[in-house]
């Protein structure tokens, strides 16, 4: 566990920043789909290259959702091919907090709960 103190509005400038990098990387993968140039494994490539963006959004987003009816309003969630990175807006964490994030992120992408790193930051507002 890591803690850092941000200022502003850090939660939602990362989620924004988030979105734009998938909303482009989804257009690149479109713009192969659809392309007559392209062979059929390269569209399909990038066919299940679109799916697993969406499934790792889907992930993100329910994880961050249930986090926040958990009382961690501001939280990211990042899931990677084998690992998923939390950050959290508390100055510390107790151990069932701890404990419940993991029983969280576990239960919603399926990563081990030896490949969750929680980072806490501090916002100041």
């Amino acid at each position: 566990m890591v803690n850092n103190t941000l200022e502003g509005d850090y939660f939602s400038s990362a989620k924004l920043s988030r979105e734009q990098t998938r909303a482009k990387n989804e257009e690149t993968l479109m713009e192969i789909v659809n392309s007559a140039k392209m062979e059929e494994a390269q569209k399909q490539d990038a066919v299940n290259s679109l799916i697993h963006l969406t499934e790792v959004s889907e992930m993100e987003t329910a994880t961050e959702t249930l986090l926040g009816a958990k009382g961690f309003e501001n939280a990211i969630v990042t899931v990677t091919s084998d690992s998923v990175d939390v950050v959290v807006d508390a100055e510390g964490l107790t151990k069932q907090q701890i404990v419940q994030i993991q029983d969280i992120v576990k239960r919603k992408t399926k990563v081990a709960v030896e490949n969750i790193v929680i980072t806490t930051v501090a916002v100041k507002k």
